[in-house]
């Protein structure tokens, strides 16, 4: 795949510094020397039967932000916040939670007293799937 977008990437780098000359050019007020060729600054990217390129599943907590949390007993549930891919599914220790238009969710999940690991799972449409661990320490 990355053979494929090469020449698209060579043609638009082209086009862009042919481009930013011209326009240094006008802005200064100096002309293309006699000698030179005119050319065309206008350079579309060659066209090319390629797949579009999908994005790369990810899975960020926004809340907590930490991995390990301590929280005290009287806590019986914990908020959880975060990001993924826009279209992604995402579960809170089972439990499928909404996101936005944007890939943002919000769930909250009942907390066990003592020891508790909570699991966050995104997947996309692929079978994809990126999950986060969070252990919370309810009590003491």
């Amino acid at each position: 795949m990355r053979f494929r977008i090469a020449p698209a990437l060579v043609a638009l780098a082209l086009a862009v510094s042919m481009t930013a000359v011209a326009l240094a050019q006008a802005d200064d007020g100096t002309s293309p020397a006699d000698d030179a060729i005119p050319v065309d600054t206008l350079v579309a990217p060659p066209v090319m039967d390629q797949p579009s390129v999908a994005s790369m599943l990810f899975l960020t907590l926004v809340n907590p932000v930490d991995q390990d949390v301590e929280v005290p007993l009287e806590m019986a549930q914990l908020t959880i916040q975060g990001v993924t891919l826009p279209g992604a599914v995402v579960s809170i220790d089972g439990d499928l939670v909404d996101t936005d238009d944007q890939g943002n969710f919000v769930g909250v999940t009942a907390l066990d007293e003592r020891a508790n690991e909570i699991v966050v799972v995104a997947s996309d449409d692929q079978g994809n799937q990126a999950n986060i661990s969070i252990f919370v320490t309810r009590g003491e």
